[in-house]
């Protein structure tokens, strides 16, 4: 898994996505760790350039995607 780190994120400390598994990783700044399930690759895409990570997740992500606390 390929970790992006996010310093610029009051909200998310990194994430990472795993291909294979379609499952996206995401450590936030609180010290959580989520894994949402069933993520396409082109969305893990679209986070990575998204300009604020936190809005993306929220609106793209969390609601949609089945997630565990990891």
């Amino acid at each position: 898994m390929v970790w992006i780190e996010t310093p610029e994120s009051s909200n998310i400390a990194r994430f990472g996505y795993d291909d294979t598994s379609q499952i996206l990783t995401v450590e936030f700044n609180n010290g959580g760790t989520y894994n949402y399930y069933d993520v396409q690759n082109i969305v893990f895409e679209q986070m990575k350039a998204a300009s604020s990570k936190g809005q993306f997740l929220a609106r793209n992500i969390k609601g949609i995607y089945r997630y565990a606390r990891v």
